[in-house]
């Protein structure tokens, strides 16, 4: 049983981790409900706009490669409040840009602190936790992801009747996670990366294999995902939806998929993860079908189809876990930043190529092309997982010696 001061710890930095990346994600989907607005302020098209929710996702790539490095070398705890913090007052820098160009540029940047704040909130939470309840606590802090998604349908509905003119305050909703960073620095003591320096020199390319497996594993998951949740919300009304329960149709996902990270997390540290991955790819693979539906016969099974599609994809953040399992302690932050971004990266892009697609091809042949690209992405998952190793049997693991069991 761990000290009640290492309680307290671990508490502290799940609790501080798991706000941060809700306010990460709230920051990220936030401006994808007022693409309208910023046409009509900007005076520029849907094209240009569309820009932001990418270059979002390209700047947490570089974010989690740099920010990712630097947590590495001086400790989570002072990477994810200095993340936090960026990414929240680009927010209000966005709120207030006064050209479109200005725009872009803090969105990029906003991006990067918020591919630095995954990477140290998720380690910090990580290596704080007693190794007994770690997995738990991994979980906990991933539902961040559909609560902080949740929270933004929440916010829009609150700011629906005004929007036209209070976009930027809504926006401005974005600052709040600042709040996470005194917290952080007062509740969470120094990790052992800020007293004492690395005396080892890591080479990265020793993890190159398990990397590149997490890189495609995660890819593949947040192309299905964003494949299904992007385009959602557009064609659901033609499965005779109106668009007010679509718009609760979202937020009950979001929240569902957080649950689902919790117990994808408990999970895993009865079963094995690499079971658990292979599961939940099958279970989205073949809901996805459902959830957007090719045939009219089987369109009244979207609702039903949406709900399991989340929970196989619950599965997701065990993904990360699995490759924090297999390196040195000492590259965990970078690798895990590169791995989990740039999968969010490739699913992002994946994502605006379906649009282009999308606009040129038919609803049917659109939903048909989706379903095709979520089974391709979701078997590249499967198959993936299939090759990994135990523990001990695996090579990253035996070079680096990171002293975790799966």
């Amino acid at each position: 049983m761990p000290k009640l001061r290492d309680m307290k710890d671990y508490v502290h930095a799940a609790f501080a981790s798991t706000g941060s990346w809700i306010g990460n994600i709230y920051d990220l989907t936030i401006v994808t409900y007022i693409y309208a607005e910023l046409e009509k302020s900007y005076h520029v098209g849907l094209g240009v706009v569309s820009l932001l929710f990418a270059l979002g996702l390209i700047g947490r790539f570089f974010g989690g490669l740099y920010l990712g490095n630097l947590t590495d070398k001086v400790g989570a705890r002072r990477v994810m409040a200095m993340s936090t913090a960026g990414y929240a007052i680009f927010a209000s820098v966005m709120a207030f840009s006064p050209d479109v160009i200005i725009l872009l540029s803090a969105r990029f940047i906003q991006g990067i602190f918020m591919g630095g704040e995954w990477t140290s909130g998720t380690l910090l939470g990580y290596e704080f936790s007693p190794a007994n309840i770690r997995s738990t606590i991994f979980g906990l802090i991933q539902s961040g992801y559909g609560i902080g998604y949740a929270l933004t349908g929440v916010a829009y509905i609150l700011f629906l009747p005004t929007i036209a003119v209070t976009w930027r305050y809504f926006l401005i909703t974005g600052t709040i996670p600042l709040i996470i960073v005194p917290y952080t620095m007062l509740k969470i003591p120094r990790d052992k990366k800020e007293i004492q320096k690395l005396k080892e020199k890591i080479n990265l390319w020793d993890y190159k294999v398990p990397m590149i497996k997490s890189m495609i594993m995660m890819s593949g998951f947040f192309s299905a995902y964003f494949a299904v949740l992007s385009f959602y919300p557009t064609i659901a009304p033609s499965f005779g939806l109106s668009r007010s329960l679509v718009g609760i149709i979202m937020i009950i996902s979001s929240l569902t998929i957080a649950i689902w990270f919790i117990i994808f997390g408990r999970l895993a540290s009865i079963f094995r993860k690499k079971h658990l991955i292979m599961g939940g790819s099958v279970i989205a693979m073949v809901f996805a079908w459902l959830t957007m539906p090719y045939f009219d016969q089987i369109r009244f099974l979207a609702l039903p189809g949406m709900l399991v599609f989340t929970f196989g994809i619950g599965s997701m953040p065990l993904v990360p876990l699995l490759l924090m399992n297999r390196i040195n302690p000492a590259v965990r932050g970078v690798i895990s930043g590169i791995s989990y971004n740039f999968g969010a990266l490739f699913g992002g892009l994946m994502s605006v190529l379906l649009g282009v697609i999308g606009g040129i091809v038919g609803t049917s042949r659109f939903i048909l092309i989706i379903d095709i690209t979520t089974l391709v992405c979701l078997l590249s998952v499967f198959i993936t997982s299939v090759t990994i190793k135990k523990v001990k049997e695996s090579a990253s693991y035996l070079s680096g010696l990171s002293g975790n069991s799966e």
